[in-house]
């Protein structure tokens, strides 16, 4: 019986590694299988329903407490104006305060979040000040 070389060491590392890695990945798999099923289960049974919410009767309610909405633009004039505007009139309530992130090396969408926020105090404008190349 000879003696193994370095690189024969190495070869049964690797083995045992993917070995030792590729049985975790299956439990992973397993477990998000049986999620899936038991959901499908449920669905299928009844069990588990999906809420439906009335547009209407949402339309006018006060928010439950302060909520945030993050957006995160980088070269997105052309369509972040209408986003914040949108997001604006979707919710009217005073409640809400809207975080706008952009880089200072793009004056273009910083323009178009300002001109979408139209004066709005619920915008936040959130410029970070390292640029993207």
């Amino acid at each position: 019986m000879g003696y193994w070389t370095p690189l024969e060491w190495l070869a049964l590392a690797e083995r045992e590694l993917l070995l030792f890695a590729g049985v975790f990945f299956l439990i992973g798999a397993v477990d998000e299988l049986a999620i899936d099923v038991g959901w499908l289960w449920l669905k299928l049974t009844g069990r588990a329903r999906t809420p439906r919410i009335d547009r209407g009767e949402a339309q006018g309610r006060p928010l439950t407490g302060p909520a945030a909405v993050l957006i995160a633009a980088w070269q997105e004039s052309h369509i972040i104006e209408y986003t914040v505007a949108h997001a604006l009139a979707a919710w009217p309530q005073a409640e809400l305060r809207l975080y706008v992130g952009c880089y200072r090396n793009d004056p273009d969408t910083l323009e178009a979040i300002m001109r979408g926020a139209g004066g709005d105090p619920r915008v936040r404008v959130v410029i970070h000040d390292a640029g993207i190349m």
